[in-house]
């Protein structure tokens, strides 16, 4: 009996829970998009409106965008300190048809983004006149830590505020639901002077823990792992070698996005055959529904 035996176990997995550390790179705010009145600070995370004006309508974007595959997104936005008890302005997500008004004086809650405003309503529209879509939501003030869950594939949106959510992300409805984007990108608004806040995009960063099936705002996937790899070659005393068996599998999982979950493929060479065939070669794509 002769046999060689190759196998190799290869996995990217988006686990249920996100890990303890930090897999990625914090998300700054896009220098190249900073309109007059506001500084940014702590590398780019922080922007506060320092000589805005009242009513105040420019706000400041993310450098990166949360796209349609990458799965419910967490974040964090520690409001400024020193602004007021309660701020008038906007923080939530632009769609990428807002993206170019960033300095053009029009609200960040148009084209189909969102904006919780500090006044305590949700604003969103798909056409360019902004309208108030929930009531009820906490208001916003100087130190609160706003925190935000974002489906880009359904275009859901869930709320906190201070470690308490409005709709549980996991069992609980959405807050909304905006059009659908190829592209969104977080952002800060401080309409009144003093207002603004930090964009918190990483586990070390956050305030409050990532809630289940979420991943952090500046998580990336790394590259494949390879968990195991063996080898195992005999050498018996009637057989020529074969290829008994070479596994296959990847595995990308807590998104919407369609993964590979088995492939195999088996080679043998059998005693009375002429040649080396194919007994199987299996190929499984699985989609999940929920």
């Amino acid at each position: 009996m002769s046999l060689f035996l190759a196998r190799a176990g290869l996995l990217s997995q988006a686990a249920i829970l996100p890990p303890s550390v930090d897999i990625g790179t914090s998300v700054t705010l896009d220098t190249s998009r900073r309109p007059t009145g506001y500084t940014l600070s702590n590398a780019n995370q922080t922007a506060i409106n320092t000589s805005g004006g009242a009513n105040y309508l420019r706000w400041v974007p993310a450098t990166r965008a949360i796209l349609p595959l990458d799965g419910r997104r967490y974040w964090e936005v520690a409001c400024a300190p020193g602004g007021a008890a309660q701020f008038d302005g906007f923080f939530g997500l632009v769609s990428a048809a807002q993206l170019g008004e960033w300095n053009a004086g029009t609200t960040p809650a148009i084209r189909g983004s969102i904006g919780w405003r500090g006044t305590g309503g949700l604003w969103s529209n798909p056409s360019t006149t902004v309208q108030q879509r929930v009531t009820g939501l906490p208001t916003i003030g100087a130190g609160d830590v706003l925190m935000f869950i974002f489906d880009p594939a359904m275009g859901q949106i869930w709320l906190g505020k201070n470690g308490i959510w409005h709709s549980d992300p996991v069992t609980g409805s959405p807050v909304f639901a905006a059009a659908l984007s190829p592209a969104f990108y977080p952002y800060i608004h401080g309409r009144n002077i003093g207002d603004g806040g930090t964009l918190r995009s990483l586990p070390s960063q956050f305030s409050y823990p990532i809630p289940q099936g979420c991943r952090a705002l500046g998580h990336r996937e790394p590259a494949l792992t390879v968990l195991e790899a063996a080898a195992f070659w005999e050498i018996g005393w009637d057989q020529p070698l074969s290829t008994a068996d070479a596994s296959l599998w990847i595995e990308q999982g807590g998104a919407s996005a369609m993964t590979i979950a088995d492939t195999s493929l088996y080679i043998e060479r059998g005693s009375g055959a002429a040649g080396i065939s194919i007994l199987e070669a299996a190929l499984y794509i699985e989609l999940e529904t929920s």
